[in-house]
């Protein structure tokens, strides 16, 4: 979506590089490699992006219409889309600080930058919010937790209470017992997001206040990421000693319940290694651009990013089965290597075959909406529940309960993107 742009403006077209559509990134005027392109088309992540959105809408499905054919067939394991999303979050707006860092450059203005993200998630969740709260009113009055999936209806309604509005209007309602998991039910990842959101100017000021000291800047760059590593495993750590003290019994009520160990569970620390995996893959594309390993084929470079995408897929899934405890920083770990496999191409100028399969028409679409997408699937999942619909709890039974949310759901999704988030947008 954002065009090249001379110094003055570049800024602006980083960041712009972080929103959904045709993603660009302007390379530098001067001391290009001559093998690399001075633009660079970041083809092929809104396909992996709209993938994602439909497995996590067929989980939820799964959940409500179809319970025995998901303990059946485990498809749960499709809802790590959401750590893609994460790393994928990590990858596009780390990029703009590194290849600043690599140019020797003044960061990303904080302010624009804040702007941008603020444009960019409020105005479609605020509207999807409004509707679903005061004109469906099937928002989350209580934690569905504390009842089973098949009672859940019995806790939506319409939230009321101020302090509650306020918490859900302000996106902090994943940052308190009372409230999480209230309102739209999915919308505690962008709580998270947001933790990342605003800690990466700090990251970047530190960056910046090192910059004249620094001899390496892709080995500098790596430093925030290995920090936000070790602060996502060290969490994760913390809160399985604190679920097994206090939920033996239930240790998934450590994770989603109305308790201080579960907020802790979903938040930025706990997270924070899947934001870290997409900057590693951020100063790996930019080192690509700056003409690293030069050496090595490009073919070489996709076995390779191929072969540890498999191994972290294994390694996620059998984890996922035996031992979830890190089962998204090891999926985490595939997704950076699913991105470079998707970009390492276009860091060169070269075209991409894996980035033309995955940017299928119908699936880039469901990308550039996925933020109303995934927002609005939850509430109409509820809605057609409401609507008593009846399904089998088989094969038959859930892809007609998918095919029926996730029609009305990438419906609602294009309405809210084309008469809310590009005229918010357009405001940047």
């Amino acid at each position: 979506m954002a065009e090249p742009a001379e110094d003055g403006d570049s800024a602006r077209a980083e960041v712009d590089a972080t929103l959904p559509g045709e993603l660009r990134v302007p390379s530098p005027n001067d001391e290009v490699p001559k093998r690399i392109k001075p633009v660079v088309r970041l083809a092929g992540l809104e396909g992996p992006r709209g993938i994602g959105c439909l497995c996590v809408i067929l989980v939820h499905v799964s959940v409500h219409f179809a319970p025995n054919v998901l303990a059946a067939t485990r498809i749960d394991f499709l809802g790590q889309a959401l750590t893609f999303f994460f790393v994928l979050s990590g990858f596009l707006l780390y990029l703009p600080y590194v290849k600043r860092l690599s140019q020797r450059r003044e960061m990303p203005s904080t302010r624009t930058y804040l702007k941008h993200r603020v444009l960019r998630v409020f105005p479609a969740y605020l509207v999807i919010f409004l509707i679903v709260n005061f004109i469906l009113r099937i928002a989350y009055i209580e934690n569905p937790y504390n009842l089973s999936w098949a009672d859940s209806l019995a806790a939506t309604g319409m939230i009321t209470d101020p302090l509650d509005l306020l918490a859900q209007l302000t996106l902090t309602q994943s940052l308190f017992p009372s409230t999480l998991q209230t309102g739209i039910n999915p919308a505690w990842s962008l709580t998270t997001e947001w933790g990342f959101y605003l800690i990466l100017p700090l990251i970047g000021a530190c960056l910046h206040a090192a910059s004249g000291r620094i001899r390496r800047p892709f080995l500098a760059a790596l430093w925030p990421a290995l920090v936000l590593l070790i602060i996502g495993v060290a969490t994760n750590v913390v809160v399985g000693i604190l679920q097994h003290a206090y939920f033996p019994d239930d240790i998934l009520a450590g994770y989603w319940g109305d308790n201080w160990v579960a907020v802790l569970s979903r938040s930025f620390p706990a997270l924070a290694d899947t934001f870290a995996f997409g900057m590693v893959a951020a100063v790996i594309y930019v080192a690509l651009t700056d003409g690293a390993l030069a050496r090595w084929s490009t073919a070489r470079l996709l076995a390779i990013a191929s072969a540890v995408m498999m191994i972290g897929l294994f390694g996620s899934f059998a984890l996922f089965i035996f031992n979830p405890r890190h089962l998204a920083t090891v999926f985490a770990f595939a997704s950076c290597a699913l991105i470079i496999l998707i970009v390492a191409p276009l860091a060169r100028g070269e075209d991409s075959l894996v980035a033309k399969i995955v940017d299928w028409r119908p699936l880039k679409h469901i990308g550039t909406i996925s933020l109303s997408t995934y927002l609005w699937h939850y509430p109409v999942l509820l809605v057609v529940e409401r609507a008593g619909l009846k399904v089998g709890d088989d094969f038959v039974g859930i892809s007609v309960a998918f095919a029926i949310v996730a029609i009305i759901t990438i419906a609602l999704g294009s309405v809210t993107y084309r008469l809310v988030e590009l005229p918010a947008m357009r405001l940047r």
